[in-house]
């Protein structure tokens, strides 16, 4: 409860504050964001097995000028399946690697990355890299003259039922920057 809370306060207070620009003199650290943001989630699966999810995704962008930026995003996720039968895995680990670029139309923003996302297959376990091409649109909030909140829905437009690695193409992500 405390933590929707602070959430409320800051998404409420972000707009009093200024929102972060550069120029043709601004240093590389005044260009650079940091950010990113955590996953935890777990249930039932679309085939019927419990699961546990962690997940942590850090990123690094570049402010190129005010509206365009670019960047690359890394990816660390652990599932944990308790009700698996003997044959199969009880957890397994994904991670990965994400360039992307954005660029911002004042608080709304365009967005593209393509992702390389290494993770166990089922035959014989063994590890294969997929790849995701992610278009979409964001928001995002200031909180603070470095800091923002930043909401996307994203569509991979490489996605294939058959590769079993990602339940949907749709993407939909919270996170923050600063």
């Amino acid at each position: 409860m405390r933590l929707a809370g602070i959430l409320l306060f800051i998404l409420l207070a972000g707009p009093a504050l200024a929102q972060r620009e550069v120029d043709d003199q601004s240093k590389l650290s005044d260009r650079l964001y940091f950010g990113g943001g955590l996953g935890l989630n777990g249930g039932t699966d679309a085939y019927g097995q419990r699961y546990f999810f962690v997940g942590l995704y850090p990123v690094v962008g570049y402010m190129v000028n005010n509206q365009f930026s670019v960047g690359t995003g890394i990816t660390f996720q652990y599932y944990s399946y308790p009700d698996a039968p003997a044959n199969y895995a009880s957890s397994l680990t994904q991670y990965g690697v994400s360039p992307f670029a954005r660029y911002n139309f004042g608080q709304l923003f365009m967005y593209t990355e393509y992702m390389f996302l290494n993770s166990p297959t089922y035959i014989n376990n063994q590890r294969k890299t997929f790849n995701r091409l992610l278009l979409g649109v964001g928001f995002s909030q200031p909180i603070g003259q470095r800091s923002s909140l930043n909401v996307m829905g994203l569509y991979d437009v490489l996605w294939k039922q058959s590769d079993y690695a990602f339940a949907s193409p749709w993407v939909f992500r919270v996170y923050f920057s600063i």
